[in-house]
């Protein structure tokens, strides 16, 4: 599997696809020297039917909704939220 450089493949995406599509085989893309993502003709993509992508939508919705309300946030606007998480207010 060949490897590209992010720089390279930046500059060169539509190309890098292109020879994706036509060989069948995946270019694996990396940063400093280590494989940090692969481009994959979408065939070697394993298809998940229906129910299993139901099945890992209902289980990320129930995760979220596991988490706890911190009660007084939220009333809040995001720049009120922005403002606190940026601790703007912690000199006055």
């Amino acid at each position: 599997m060949r490897e590209v450089g992010i720089l390279e493949a930046k500059t060169g995406l539509s190309g890098l696809v292109a020879e994706v599509e036509r060989t069948g085989e995946g270019i694996v893309l990396t940063r400093h020297g280590r494989a940090a993502a692969k481009i994959v003709p979408i065939s070697q993509i394993p298809q998940r039917d229906p129910q299993t992508w139901r099945q890992v939508v209902e289980g990320i919705l129930a995760r979220r909704d596991a988490q706890p309300v911190v009660a007084g946030f939220d009333d809040l606007s995001w720049d009120e939220l922005k403002r606190i998480a940026r601790g703007d207010d912690r000199y006055d």
